[in-house]
C-alpha cells in the first residue's frame, strides 16, 4: 500500500473522529450575544479539530494500521 492511500485514510479518520465535535453543542461562544456567525463557525471548527488532538490522532493511526491489515488480507485471500 502506498503512502498516499495512508495518508488519506488518516486525514479521513481524523476528520470523523472530529465531526462530532464541530456539530456539538455547548460550546462557549454559543452564550455570547455579540459573537457573529464567523466567530461561532471558527470556534466550532477550532475546538473540533484541535481540541484532544493526542487521542484523535491515536485512534486514527490505529484505523489505518486496520484498514491496511483488512486491505492486505483482501488481497492475499482474492
Amino acid at each position: 500500500m502506498n503512502l498516499k492511500v495512508l495518508l488519506i485514510t488518516f486525514v479521513v479518520a481524523y476528520v470523523l473522529i472530529s465531526l462530532p465535535a464541530i456539530f456539538g453543542i455547548g460550546f462557549v461562544i454559543d452564550w455570547v450575544p455579540e459573537a457573529t456567525l464567523f466567530q461561532k463557525v471558527k470556534g466550532y471548527l477550532a475546538d473540533g479539530l484541535f481540541g484532544h488532538v493526542l487521542i484523535k490522532i491515536g485512534i486514527a493511526v490505529v484505523a489505518v494500521f486496520v484498514f491496511h491489515f483488512i486491505l492486505t488480507a483482501r488481497r492475499q485471500s482474492a
